[in-house]
């Protein structure tokens, strides 16, 4: 087995795993699949790498380069990259109109796809995918955002999703105190101020603060 493709086929046949039945469990589509067990895609992300050998039970350096010990899941060590943060837990991610009632269904919610939170988070912490342009150019379409729900005060200067009072999902918005009145901010300069600047007032619901920020490769 000399490529990270003939490696994950040949684990998931042991496994007794279909390729849909992977991608359930990883949270990588059956076509991501299809093109690495194809040779197509010959490298992964690394939150891809690290859902398929999760999923595969199996380790990720041994999975993309056939080094290291095959079923030692927790070591990712690369000799010829600066190691990356240590993975605390896998945390659900979900859409943004689950979000808005997350705190009252986290018990019951069953997430397929996860992802590796890269710092410390307590049990309810969950990801969102960033949807359009308010919070250019810091956040842009499609980063991760991971978002701590027990973190709801002290947050001057954070960045939190905030439901409002007219809104039927939450948004990504920046806490911000001006002359000692709480503002919500949008960070797109070419928005208007009377838009940028929204001033709290009971209006809102702060949902939970972003805790780390990750961006697409």
């Amino acid at each position: 087995m000399t490529t990270f493709g003939k490696r994950l086929e040949a684990r998931r046949t042991d496994l007794g795993m279909t390729q849909e039945k992977l991608a359930s469990k990883s949270g990588v589509t059956r076509v991501g699949i299809s093109k690495i067990e194809l040779d197509i895609t010959k490298n992964a992300r690394a939150d891809t790498l690290f859902s398929l050998a999760k999923a595969l039970k199996c380790n990720a350096k041994w999975l993309l380069d056939g080094s290291g010990d095959k079923f030692n899941e927790t070591k990712y060590e690369y000799s010829n990259i600066i190691a990356g943060p240590k993975i605390h837990q896998f945390v659900p991610l979900i859409n943004w109109v689950q979000a808005g009632s997350w705190a009252e269904v986290v018990k019951q919610q069953d997430s397929s796809e996860s992802y590796p939170c890269p710092i410390k988070c307590p049990p309810g912490t969950f990801a969102l995918r960033v949807r359009g342009n308010a919070m250019l150019p810091r956040f842009e379409e499609d980063d991760l955002i991971f978002v701590d729900p027990t973190k709801i005060d002290g947050i001057n200067g954070k960045f939190v999703l905030v439901m409002l009072d007219d809104s039927h999902e939450p948004t990504l918005k920046q806490i911000e105190v001006i002359d000692n009145k709480d503002f919500l901010k949008l960070l797109n300069p070419e928005y208007p101020p009377e838009i940028r600047f929204i001033k709290i007032n009971g209006n809102c619901r702060i949902i939970g603060t972003v805790i780390s920020h990750v961006k697409p490769v």
